[in-house]
């Protein structure tokens, strides 16, 4: 399967497969979806329970939450990086590979001023 279509077959069957819950129908909003870690840490309260992925072309980060039986999706930053892989530390902080400098960012609420 490639996301929620079948890849590179003249029949398809998706029976006793789980399909993504996430996926482009396009590739206006990416080309590869990089998934991540559900935010678990204590540092940053308002990211508890969302969900981070990326994109490795666009830079874009989206948030997922399960409301009941629907996740919804938002996206929440866009970059500059080429999102390879996320990473959890044993306390529950997040963290992104951004595979064209090799560095690794924290991922951080970022709270504005009224």
């Amino acid at each position: 399967m490639e996301g929620e279509d079948c890849y590179n077959g003249s029949t398809c069957d998706s029976s006793g497969l789980t399909l993504p819950v996430f996926s482009y129908r396009t590739h206006v909003d990416g080309c590869s979806v990089t998934g991540g870690f559900t935010y678990r840490g204590s540092n940053y309260p308002g990211l508890q329970g969302i969900y981070y992925l990326g994109d490795y072309c666009s830079g874009r980060i989206w948030g997922m939450q399960n409301s009941g039986s629907v996740w919804i999706n938002q996206m929440l930053l866009e970059t500059t990086y080429n999102i390879s892989s996320f990473g959890e530390d044993e306390s529950g902080e997040l963290y992104l590979a951004d595979r064209n400098s090799g560095n690794i960012y924290q991922i951080i609420e970022v709270t504005t001023g009224s």
